[in-house]
């Protein structure tokens, strides 16, 4: 996952050299680039997502490595403009857009897929904890995307890197990408789902065409509840993490200290979502992601004043910036991606989370760095202001959510029921029998996939002996 992120992340460090190289000096045209991942990771989600609940979450994993390692390397071997051969140039742009749309297909499907295998192969003790490594490897991959660049720089120079060091970082992703990929050949297959096939070969081994109707007729309600709450990470992802730096490098804030404001945010969110996912483990994930919501609603609006206010000088960018939204992302994020396979039982589980969280990024992380520009240009105070919106989504959408389950038309908890709610209460409720129709297994935490506990269905077992007595 290191290695997928870092390949991921390492056009953005480069989007200069890149504008100059293959978008004729065009902004628009480099960042365009950007965004045609986030056009391909609905469609990424989907189609991996089906083969990860069709044949498996090794075979999609291994997929997602593979792609984003061609899309990668390629973009380093890649004939610029600087060739000399116009059509030879051209064709190099249009190869650089396939490759970023690969890349966005493979992040996608690597996000639902290998968030899926951790929860499906973790104890049930330490799901939240398992999943996090998600997002704790993203950071780090983020981290040596930058460092590359930032070595490479200091080391080649700025002319050698302009000219032709561009290259390094995209071809040097080779070495670990093809220890990445022989490594997770080796991964073995998801337990639940080598036994949910086993036992409901006729969910599992439909055709294609009919697990995406399945996904999107039957568990829409899902869908949609999975893109509301996902909505606060999006804003906080993009809004806050890529775009805050392009407004302190607007304001005049050193490159220097923008590099150590962004290393400080990025460990102060790996070693938070540990504390995340040990609390989510001990008090549910419904109901500390909540808290989470609840929290970028109050402290957004602060923070980003805290920061507007004296752009240029560190000790509030670090505090707001740093530590501030450092520890919202991860609260929101790490979570997120626990929340989301939760909704979607085992049969379409990878396709489910995989489509959900893939389009809440398109629509809110691809849309956020615009939104916070308008809204900084239309009031200081804009960007603080639709952060406190991205949590009030999701916070609303969690409430509905809640309201929903307890009128039985929607289940959100298919792999651990208890803890879910915490202190909210309701984890050792029944969900009404309608919510869950297709499957009886029981999990091991005594919770049958209709929500009934072993206690709940001895005592019915004791009441229809009674009567027939």
């Amino acid at each position: 996952n290191i290695v997928e992120w870092y390949e991921y992340a390492i056009y953005g460090h480069l989007v200069l050299s890149l504008e100059k190289h293959f978008f004729r000096g065009s902004a628009i045209g480099v960042w365009l680039g950007f965004g045609v991942t986030f056009l391909a990771r609905p469609l990424g989600g989907l189609v991996l997502g089906v083969i990860g609940d069709r044949w498996g979450r090794r075979v999609a994993v291994n997929i997602s490595i593979v792609g984003m390692l061609i899309g990668t390397v390629g973009q380093g071997c890649l004939p610029s403009q600087n060739c000399g051969i116009p059509w030879l140039a051209n064709l190099g742009l249009i190869v650089l857009v396939i490759l970023r749309f690969i890349q966005g297909l493979c992040a996608a499907g690597e996000i639902g897929t290998i968030s899926t295998y951790l929860t499906e192969v973790s104890s049930k003790s330490i799901i939240s904890r398992g999943i996090s490594l998600v997002y704790i490897t993203a950071m780090v991959g983020f981290l040596c995307a930058k460092f590359m660049v930032f070595i490479l720089e200091a080391g080649l120079g700025e002319s050698a890197m302009a000219a032709w060091g561009w290259r390094l970082p995209f071809i040097f992703a080779l070495l670990p990408g093809v220890t990445a990929v022989i490594g997770r050949r080796a991964l073995p297959e998801s337990g639940m789902f080598l036994e949910e096939k086993a036992n409901n070969s006729k969910a599992v081994d439909v055709s294609v065409v009919e697990k995406f109707k399945q996904v999107l007729t039957k568990y829409w309600i899902n869908i949609l509840v999975g893109i509301g709450c996902t909505g606060a990470y999006g804003v906080l992802c993009y809004g806050v993490g890529v775009w805050i730096q392009s407004f302190l490098a607007s304001s005049g804030l050193s490159s220097g200290d923008r590099m150590l404001a962004d290393l400080i945010s990025r460990i102060v969110g790996i070693f938070s979502t540990v504390m995340f996912g040990w609390a989510a483990d001990k008090y549910g994930v419904f109901f500390v992601l909540a808290l989470g919501t609840v929290a970028t609603m109050v402290l957004s609006l602060p923070l980003w004043i805290l920061i507007a206010a004296d752009p240029t000088s560190f000790v509030p960018v670090m505090l707001g910036y740093s530590i501030g939204f450092g520890l919202l992302q991860p609260w929101c994020g790490a979570l997120t991606y626990h929340f989301d396979v939760e909704l979607f039982p085992t049969e379409v589980r990878n396709t489910g989370m995989a489509f959900t969280f893939n389009v809440a990024f398109a629509i809110f992380g691809g849309a956020a760095p615009v939104i916070a520009l308008e809204s900084a240009e239309a009031s200081w105070l804009g960007p603080g202001i639709f952060y406190v919106l991205g949590g009030a989504l999701s916070f609303l959408t969690m409430s509905l959510a809640f309201y929903l389950e307890r009128k039985g038309k929607i289940q959100l908890s298919s792999v651990r029921r208890n803890p879910y709610y915490g202190p909210l209460g309701y984890d050792k409720g029944i969900p009404p029998p309608k919510v869950m129709e297709d499957n009886d297994s029981m999990s091991d935490d005594g919770i049958s996939s209709k929500g009934t506990s072993q206690a709940d269905l001895a005592s019915e077992t004791h009441k229809t002996k009674a009567n027939q007595a």
